[in-house]
């Protein structure tokens, strides 16, 4: 009888696959839509666009988005004139293929970033709504994970990296959401990453931005 230990995923690739197969349901039901990708509308799903962007200066740069879901941020970039050369990666297959048939023109990829980071590196990165749903697991749990992606994000960024989290200053609270102090995160990305940090909570959703820059922020942004 052999003693070789059995494999076992490990835990991160376990929170990701429940959280894909959630935002796989919302895709089922329906489609390739900001509703699909588990928002409440376009209108905030657009709006958190907007504030990512709003940022840094995306023009001309490389930019790669982590959970980037159907591709609709190739369209608000378009919308907006925005030139750059963008590309998107997601944890589920489904997502992936809906996004190339919306786009074929444009490179998405499946892709774990914790346990198969690419060896290309982008001048920004960018996620939105990607830590908000926790579904079952603990805070404890979940924190830990978003800090090992932020770290990864960083680490595959040249210039800056931008995500959004759910503030915990709200009068109600779900239990599958994941709601984070501001000031704890703002701790974490200035003392683990760097210095240069922005964090914007002036717009109407119970959510705030982080821009996390390599050096000083003269975009004008």
């Amino acid at each position: 009888m052999s003693t070789r230990a059995v494999a076992r995923p490990s835990s991160d690739a376990v929170l990701g696959t429940a959280v894909v197969d959630h935002y796989e349901e919302a895709l089922r039901r329906h489609g390739p839509s900001a509703r699909g990708m588990d928002w409440k509308d376009e209108a905030s799903q657009r709006l958190r666009f907007a504030v990512l962007c709003e940022g840094c200066d995306l023009r001309g740069k490389s930019v790669h988005e982590i959970g980037a879901g159907a591709g609709h941020l190739v369209d608000f970039l378009a919308e907006r004139g925005i030139d750059a050369a963008y590309s998107g990666s997601d944890l589920s297959e489904k997502m992936v293929a809906a996004a190339r048939a919306r786009h074929p023109e444009v490179a998405f990829e499946r892709r774990d970033l914790l346990r198969d980071p690419p060896a290309e590196r982008f001048d920004v990165v960018l996620a939105s709504g990607v830590f908000h749903v926790k579904l079952h697991h603990s805070d404890a749990e979940w924190w830990s994970y978003v800090k090992k992606m932020i770290r990864a994000m960083f680490a595959l960024c040249r210039e800056v990296t931008a995500f959004n989290l759910m503030t915990d200053q709200v009068d109600f609270r779900s239990e599958t959401l994941f709601y984070a102090h501001p000031a704890a995160v703002l701790d974490f990305c200035r003392h683990e990453l760097s210095r240069y940090v922005t964090l914007r909570l002036d717009y109407p959703l119970h959510e705030y931005t982080v821009h996390v820059h390599r050096e000083p922020n003269r975009s004008g942004a």
